[in-house]
């Protein structure tokens, strides 16, 4: 080990490599030289002096002071981390909770599967899981990859498991090294969100366009949970969706992959935001970081989650740490994508994510567009011939269901007529049938499109047309559902 001064004389000739060095303070902290820039400036100069020093635990900072410019060096204990097993252990974790908790749970309230269906698991895992994962993986290499540019130390992915509906609370990566100026703040705080964001969003479209393809007539429960945000709003008129359609859950991860973009992008204490914040700001971005912790609070009266998220970042820290080197400034394309992330959050951001369902057990017929329905329009049929109708009927209540829909003919059975069921499907899963009653299982807030045949007898003994009615009934075999009727008038023709 070194003697006092022999460790002051070698850190003195490691920065006299870089710098002229005119004097030297030595203080219970740090050793304090002072330097004369160099003509081309000391960005090159001070990141190889910080490359020489951080292996060996010491920490070099740079600041001008009263017109002086100074580089104190501190020694760091040797600092001791967590080993890889750590990040595979939580990875093989989550991957269990996000591919039951997050992709099975989403796809059977999707489709009505059962959740531990080999469907469920299946689809839930190609259309939710995996998508999930690869936008928060690569959100969170997006900083390693640029942090190992800097060279930077950083710690692969951990990643968290949680409950449903995600499977996870996201991920993130530990910087074991401080951060060298502000062109690396930047750099390093911006690249996960800008990765994340540009898988979100074709992930986004892709899922929005199975929506439509594929959707049943109702929201899920999940579709009726979420608000989107602007640019969700703006990638859905690509795919004009009805509100009574749910979200495929390809495109429930794409909006989560948007979220947590906004989330990460908050100006707040040590989030990606605030590392922009800081490197686009300097000191003042420790207001910024109050603003938003105070926004966060006042936009709990809508949604109490972001009470919790803020009262984080109160403890966590506000303040965000300097970066090694504070007086070079950024150069104008970095500004440039500091602006941009700016604008990702502004679209991104969503005040109240989340809303309740509601609580009434209830069912409801209606067409193809999400109208309710009483009375099924225009049916005119005629003698000896079929007319199929479709419609749907919808669970709108917050609990699985199973539901019976059941042909009332009013005696037109007796006339010859014959009425029956021939298809439903549910969640783009189609059951063909043949009879006047089918019974299935709907969850929350979802619904199924019902095929009925309507077929006349070969001879009516009555002066045509005449118009005769029957009913179509749904109703929980508990009885505690409302129940909804839907009256179909039919003209009959020759």
């Amino acid at each position: 080990m070194l003697s006092a001064e022999a460790e002051v004389e070698s850190l003195r000739d490691s920065v006299a490599k870089h710098f002229e060095v005119y004097g030297v303070l030595v203080t219970p902290l740090a050793l304090t030289f002072q330097i004369r820039a160099p003509a081309a400036g000391i960005d090159g100069p001070f990141d190889a002096l910080r490359q020489e020093l951080v292996p060996k635990d010491y920490i070099p900072t740079i600041t001008q002071e009263r017109g002086e410019i100074l580089v104190h060096v501190q020694r760091r204990p040797k600092a001791r981390f967590a080993g890889v097993q750590v990040n595979l252990i939580l990875l093989i974790v989550t991957v269990l909770t996000i591919l039951f908790f997050g992709g099975a749970w989403n796809w059977a309230d999707y489709s009505g599967k059962p959740i531990l269906s080999a469907e469920s698991i299946g689809y839930g895992a190609a259309f939710f899981s995996v998508p999930l994962l690869a936008i928060l993986g690569c959100h969170e290499m997006g900083h390693y990859l640029v942090a190992k540019r800097y060279h930077v130390r950083a710690s692969l992915p951990f990643f968290l498991p949680s409950i449903p509906p995600l499977g996870t609370l996201g991920a993130f990566i530990s910087m074991r090294d401080p951060i060298p100026n502000r062109r690396a703040l930047l750099d390093i705080g911006v690249s996960g969100p800008l990765v994340g964001f540009a898988i979100a969003i074709p992930v986004t479209l892709a899922g929005l366009a199975l929506s439509t393809a594929s959707a049943p007539v109702a929201a899920t429960g999940v579709g009726e949970a979420i608000q989107p945000s602007i640019l969700f709003s703006l990638l859905s008129l690509f795919f004009p969706l009805p509100s009574s359609y749910p979200l495929h859950p390809l495109a429930f991860a794409g909006w989560v992959g948007l979220f947590v973009t906004a989330i990460n992008l908050l100006p707040a204490g040590q989030l990606d935001g605030g590392h922009v914040a800081r490197a686009l700001l300097g000191r003042r971005q420790f207001y910024i970081s109050w603003a938003a912790v105070l926004i966060l609070f006042g936009l709990s009266a809508f949604y109490p989650g972001w009470f919790i998220f803020g009262f984080l970042i109160l403890m966590l820290g506000v303040r965000h740490p300097p970066p090694l080197n504070d007086i070079s400034r950024l150069d104008p394309s970095r500004m440039l994508v500091g602006i941009v992330a700016v604008v990702i959050l502004l679209v991104t951001f969503v005040p109240q994510p989340f809303v309740a369902v509601g609580n009434e057990r209830a069912l409801r017929f209606e067409d193809l567009s999400g109208s309710v329905l009483s009375e099924y329009p225009n049916v005119t049929i005629a003698l000896n011939s079929s007319r199929l109708l479709v419609f749907a009927v919808n669970n709108t209540g917050p609990a699985r269901e199973n539901v019976v829909v059941s042909v009332r003919p009013n005696n037109l059975d007796r006339f010859g007529f014959v009425i029956r069921f021939t298809a439903y499907e549910i969640g783009g899963t189609n059951v063909s049938v043949n009879r006047d009653t089918v019974e299935f299982r709907l969850n929350a807030s979802h619904g199924a499109i019902l095929d009925l045949e309507v077929t006349a007898p070969l001879t009516w003994g009555k002066p045509l047309p005449e118009t005769v009615t029957f009913q179509v009934h749904a109703a929980t075999p508990d009885g505690v559902a409302t129940p909804a009727d839907l009256d179909v008038p039919v003209q009959v023709t020759s």
